[in-house]
């Protein structure tokens, strides 16, 4: 009886795995029982890289009709689409023991594939010239920054947390576009190549800064797997953008085109969360950025002003983390 009365305690501190049970007299009997890993506290403080696999479009046309009434409205219409982004993140969040918390990301890499398809109007929507070009050696940048509180609204069952945050985005992408290839139009029949493949003919530079006003909700199930869920307002949403034409000498040096406009957009995202350990964790997730508005477009050189018509931008795609959590500072 002391030689169970002993073993039984000693083997109630094993935590995640099969082990005996010790009861009466001097021999045991071992009915295998599984004693549960403890549940996982909220961290303090983690870390993580992420890959993000995406594909993105930008889109905007241009309306030159109330400077020079011979041409269309719109005049110009650009489609930048089927853009492949490759992006690697550092990831952060740090929460104090009042649960106010601050959470961020900055990620970059590449994006590849995808095409230009830019077209051009006479008045009365005469289509004079529509070229394709593709999409090669270019890049992403972006980042955010996010401040809020987190609110635990249940226990019963899963835990589930809400925390509405505030924070800001900034999103940047280049896009070089090279060869042009007639896809027909008046002054540009159809098959004709304006300017060899592989020659670099316009770079395009659009960066977004926005206001984010958001909730996160979390939902925690088995102590090991939690369900996360994002969603963003952008109701401000500045766009600058860049349009390089260096094949147009009469536009002069490049970036010989400039817009500027403040719309609004929204991200989502949906990931589930697994503790791999107390301290390591995977995740994997879903997100999606939409971001749209109107504005003006400056002619550099000459200092004309034109509409900015419709200029959206999206990205979608999956994602993957590591993450390593800390529970002090």
């Amino acid at each position: 009886m002391a030689y169970g009365a002993i073993a039984v305690p000693a083997q109630a501190q094993t935590y995640g795995g099969v082990v005996p049970i010790y009861q009466g007299g001097a021999n045991p009997i071992q009915p295998e029982v599984y004693i549960p890993p403890p549940p996982t506290p909220e961290p303090n403080f983690q870390m993580g890289m992420r890959f993000w696999a995406s594909e993105g479009s930008t889109k905007y046309s241009i309306d030159s009709a109330r400077v020079n009434p011979a041409l269309g409205s719109p005049t110009s219409v650009l489609d930048y689409d089927g853009m492949q982004g490759r992006t690697l993140e550092y990831t952060l969040r740090a929460e104090n023991p009042s649960q106010w918390f601050f959470k961020g990301f900055a990620g970059g890499g590449w994006l590849s594939g995808g095409s230009l398809d830019d077209e051009d109007y006479f008045a009365g929507q005469v289509k004079f010239s529509d070229t394709y070009s593709s999409i090669e050696d270019s890049s992403m940048l972006y980042g955010t920054a996010d401040i809020g509180k987190r609110f635990t609204v249940s226990t019963a069952g899963p835990q589930v947390d809400v925390s509405p945050f505030v924070g800001f985005n900034y999103w940047g992408e280049t896009a070089d576009a090279y060869g042009a290839r007639c896809n027909g139009g008046t002054l540009c029949p159809a098959g004709t190549n304006l300017v060899a493949p592989g020659s670099r003919v316009i770079r395009n530079e659009a960066n977004w800064y926005s206001l984010r006003l958001g909730t996160e909700v979390k939902a925690k199930f088995f102590d090991r797997v939690t369900l996360i869920g994002e969603f963003a307002l952008l109701p401000i949403a500045g766009i600058y953008n860049e349009d390089s034409h260096l094949y147009r000498a009469d536009l002069g040096p490049v970036p010989n085109i400039q817009g500027r406009g403040t719309g609004w957009g929204y991200q989502v995202e949906a990931a589930a969360q697994v503790d791999i350990t107390e301290n390591w964790a995977l995740t994997g997730g879903f997100r999606y950025w939409y971001a749209e508005t109107n504005g003006t477009q400056k002619f550099v050189a000459s200092e004309t002003d034109v509409d900015l018509n419709d200029f959206t931008s999206e990205r979608v795609g999956v994602y993957g983390d590591v993450t390593y959590k800390f529970f002090t500072y």
